[in-house]
């Protein structure tokens, strides 16, 4: 079709053609107006000259204009037909083409056969459409394809998508399944090694101990996977919190101290007493120093560790700290270190079948600096040893963290059992406290002692004890001003004050409100004599444990009724709200991961009811805390420990100050509605 445009003559071309037949029909019309004036002219002579013939011919004039107008009247229909049949309707034809190719309907009907110029537009009007009707036939295939693309695209995320929940509810589940029986393990090993040691079953007690650390190992292993795991994932969270520098520290070095002497290595520290606090999370910065250490004292034997922190303040850099570990130990070569921080890779081989370990703790280390806002660097001489150094800021931005109740800060009270009441011994003598304590401690009571008068008060006010031994004889302030101070406080009146002490005074005790007067010596029988006068024992703590998995709810009730405690068992928090209608616990230990009802839904119906709410709740899991768990359990619960993880120690006084401050509620709100 295109080539028909290229053979067309310019003769016979719509202008061509036109332009002939305008030019013959305005011939005509001027010849017919030349005429006309001719017979004006010849008329006017005649008028002139000849009067007897004007009349004549005016009439042929009359006609000849009559002529001429008729002539021009034609010439002008020929010329709108001509104008109709050869552009009008062609054009007609264009524009209804232009709106069916607008509507992408490419079925047009135009004379392509005419010889001008409109011919030719319709050929490459034609041309144009059959184009457009291929490009349009080629953007369906494309819209088809592209259409059949995204379908397959989300199909691929909504499977992506389902196999990150998967693998998360995975991770969660390997999490739960893998931390519950192991938190049996520790647990169960624990308590026989303390059977054992007390029956005298050292070669029982040895191998138990070896069990436990056998356990802990692994769990330390399944740790570092499911760390890895939920970092790769980008699910690793940040719950930071301000904590004393110095006091961390020093729990770190007391955790790493054993493996330190294992390898008959020495460490060596430098930082100041007085690092001052840091906000930042505990949990992991605590993680990272350990793995370090760890992994010096691992590949050192008979040689240095040395740790260095720095607190770097400078005015225009935000402050941060420093921690550097150096050692004597094996060292690593330039390749070995360009690998260092690759997940599951060591050194070399030998060095996997020589020290084992899974080499994830400094992937972990790394990757929980680089969260808090640090970076690490390593140097290393093969066979001379190693030096780790990191900063993070001291202000590491924080996050939304679950309300913890900490301990008090009367190291007096850290102690294994939770006992049923609180004696507070105030004696000068050292001797005295602690033949007290130990009598005390032995009966079943929890034991703060303090050295004075002005201790004494400070303590009483902050413990509120059950009861107070109470010497006379006591520099600066002394047991008469003491009594005499506890009896007029409203708070402290109703505390049975017992005096202990060399000066037989029984009279002015008795007076001044003393509940009991003792000379010194006392013995033990003579303490619990006095003491079971004042029903001290009588309230032993009431303890509901809510856990789904049978070793670990009866390990646990072993753990407990040792230290002391009644026990109430549910198997989900279903049965637990069953439960609490019949009895209200003092407190309730609650795992999170239950069938029917869990931890999370029993928490919110506990908040909801108007006197369950006071009861303190402490939750025991094997789930990994997520930001929306923690934001779930917000004002619901006092603290969180995670299974195989926590120390029974940190759990029982986590419980006994718990105890403690519920049973110093209840005594305010007696004393409240006091008259």
């Amino acid at each position: 079709m295109l080539k028909q445009l290229h053979t067309l003559k310019t003769q016979d071309s719509l202008t061509y053609i036109t332009l002939l037949k305008v030019a013959g029909w305005t011939s005509l019309v001027i010849v017919s107006i030349a005429v006309l004036g001719y017979y004006l002219l010849v008329h006017q002579i005649i008028t002139v000259s000849e009067p007897h013939l004007s009349r004549p011919a005016g009439l042929i004039a009359q006609l000849i204009i009559a002529a001429s107008f008729g002539a021009l009247s034609i010439t002008l229909g020929i010329l709108y037909i001509v104008m109709h049949r050869h552009i009008t309707k062609p054009l007609t034809q264009f524009l209804i083409a232009m709106r069916r190719v607008g509507d992408n309907n490419f079925n047009i009907q135009l004379d392509d056969q005419r010889k001008d110029e409109l011919g030719q537009l319709a050929i490459a009007f034609k041309a144009m459409a059959s184009t457009l009707s291929e490009r349009e036939n080629q953007l369906l295939d494309y819209a088809n394809e592209l259409e059949q693309h995204s379908q397959e695209l989300l199909q691929a995320k909504e499977l992506a998508e389902t196999a990150n929940r998967t693998k998360n509810q995975f991770i969660a589940n390997m999490s739960h399944e893998l931390r519950t029986p192991l938190n049996a393990i520790i647990g169960y090993s624990e308590m026989l090694q303390e059977d054992a040691e007390d029956i005298g079953q050292d070669n029982f007690a040895a191998d138990l101990r070896k069990i436990h650390a056998a356990g802990k190992h692994l769990l330390g292993l399944i740790n570092d996977v499911l760390d890895i795991s939920k970092i790769e994932a980008g699910k690793m969270e940040l719950y930071t919190e301000t904590f004393d520098l110095n006091d961390m520290l020093k729990e770190v070095l007391t955790t790493v101290q054993p493996l330190i002497d294992r390898q008959n290595n020495t460490l060596t520290t430098h930082y100041p007493p007085n690092l001052g606090p840091i906000h930042a999370d505990l949990t992991k910065l605590r993680q990272c120093l350990l793995n370090l250490l760890s992994n010096a004292s691992k590949f050192t034997e008979h040689g240095t560790i040395q740790f260095q922190v720095i607190r770097n303040s400078q005015s225009l850099q935000p402050e941060t700290i420093q921690f550097q570990i150096t050692d004597t130990g094996i060292g690593m070569t330039q390749d070995q270190v360009d690998k260092l921080f690759q997940a599951f890779t060591q050194a070399d081989a030998s060095t996997t079948r020589k020290y084992g370990g899974t080499g994830l703790g400094l992937v972990i280390t790394k990757r929980f600096i680089e969260m808090m806002g640090g970076h690490i660097q390593v140097s290393s001489q093969f066979g001379y040893g190693s030096s780790f150094t990191f900063h993070i800021p001291t202000q590491v931005t924080p996050t939304q963290k679950v309300n913890s109740a900490k301990s008090s800060d009367i190291q007096e009270l850290e102690k294994e059992t939770v006992a049923q009441g609180i004696i507070l011994v105030i004696d000068d003598d050292p001797a005295v406290r602690e033949l007290f304590h130990n009598h005390l401690s032995k009966l079943g009571y929890q034991v703060a002692v303090a050295s004075g008068g002005d201790e004494g008060l400070r303590l009483a006010r902050k413990l509120r004890p059950d009861a107070i031994t109470l010497d006379v004889m006591m520099p600066g302030m002394d047991g008469w001003m003491v009594l005499s101070a506890l009896k007029t406080d409203p708070e402290l009146a109703e505390i049975p004050i017992i005096m202990v002490t060399m000066v037989e005074e029984k009279q002015l005790g008795y007076s001044l409100g003393a509940a009991d007067y003792l000379i010194k010596p006392v013995n033990r029988e003579q303490l619990n004599t006095v003491l079971n006068k004042y029903h001290i024992h009588s309230q032993v703590p009431q303890i509901m444990l809510v856990e789904d998995e049978p070793t670990t709810r009866q390990m646990m009730v072993t753990v407990l009724k040792k230290a002391g405690c009644e026990v109430v068992t549910a198997e989900n928090g279903r049965i637990a709200l069953e439960k609490l209608t019949q009895f209200q616990p003092d407190l309730i230990l609650l795992d999170l991961m239950m069938p029917e009802m869990d931890g999370f839904e029993f928490a919110t119906h506990l908040h909801e009811h108007e006197v369950w709410r006071t009861i303190p709740i402490v939750v025991l899991t094997a789930k990994d805390i997520t930001h929306e768990d923690r934001d779930k359990l917000n004002h619901y619960v006092q603290n969180i420990f995670q299974k195989g993880a926590y120390q029974k120690d940190k759990l029982l006084s986590e419980i006994r100050t718990l105890l403690r401050k519920n049973t110093l509620n209840k005594r305010r709100k007696m004393l409240n509605k006091m008259p």
